[in-house]
């Protein structure tokens, strides 16, 4: 009997070691998985995009595939270090995710998808993407630069109204506007004719310079219409505008030329 006892005690001592090797050998494997994030791609359908206009599109892919989970969609706006959330979606059976978000305001902002931990596994983050939006401003709302004999209002142009507009003062008298851009446009977009008030006869010309660069240069007469011209001015500084209009002898004060609606594709 003490023969049995001793050897099962001596067997207990044997096994001890084993099993200590087993369970420190088992603890890292949990750990590890405990460990796990998930990992997320992303990437956007365009770097550059116009406010209020185009809608970024955010594609990727979730591991491990979390069909049917979460992802969200985070971003943040020029020098801001905080993210916002404005958007989430499913993830489909293969792993893959759509998120869109159609940006209201001008700027550089940066894009992320975040999908949150669930099954044991941690968030995961994808890399940030950067997508530059512009947006279509007024420049008659734009603070001018040197200024002589241009105002800023109405106009009418073919029985049609203008709004937020540039137009000579004065008839006869050359005119110029200045406007400092900052190299942050791209695009400028406006009418030129001369307005419903000047008479019969009169004439004018109007040019718009990007930093001493012509860009626009047209003659103008009554009845004649440049409407709707959009033009490059990618890493334009300095924006001036100039213009005249020449009143017929029988009506000396009646001419007008105008920029009507003049707008410019700017970021921040």
């Amino acid at each position: 009997m003490n023969r049995t006892i001793t050897w099962a005690a001596t067997a207990a001592l044997a096994l001890s070691p084993l099993a200590l090797a087993a369970s420190s050998t088992a603890a890292p494997a949990v750990h590890a998985k405990a460990g796990k994030s998930y990992s997320v791609t992303a990437k956007v359908n365009k770097d550059v995009a116009i406010a209020k206009e185009d809608t970024v599109k955010v594609k990727g892919r979730v591991s491990p595939k979390a069909k049917g989970q979460k992802v969200i969609l985070q971003q943040r706006v020029g020098n801001k270090k905080k993210w916002t959330v404005t958007g989430s979606a499913k993830i489909k059976k293969n792993g893959t995710y759509k998120l869109t978000d159609k940006p209201s305001t001008p700027g550089s902002r940066e894009y992320r998808v975040l999908k949150p931990g669930s099954n044991g596994i941690k968030k995961g983050f994808s890399k940030p993407v950067e997508v530059q939006v512009y947006r279509w401003e007024n420049l008659a709302y734009r603070t001018a630069g040197p200024s002589t004999n241009i105002a800023a209002g109405g106009v009418n142009i073919g029985a049609q109204f203008y709004g937020a507009s540039l137009f000579t003062s004065a008839a006869n008298t050359a005119s110029t506007i200045e406007y400092t851009l900052g190299r942050k446009c791209t695009q400028l977009r406006a009418s030129y004719a001369l307005s419903d008030e000047s008479a019969t006869g009169a004439t004018g010309a109007v040019t718009v310079s990007a930093d001493g660069t012509v860009v626009v240069a047209h003659d103008l007469a009554v009845g004649t219409i440049f409407a709707d011209e959009t033009v490059d001015i990618s890493d334009a500084f300095r924006l001036k505008i100039d213009a005249v209009a020449t009143a017929p002898a029988t009506a000396p004060t009646a001419a007008t030329a105008a920029v009507a609606t003049p707008e410019v594709l700017c970021t921040r």
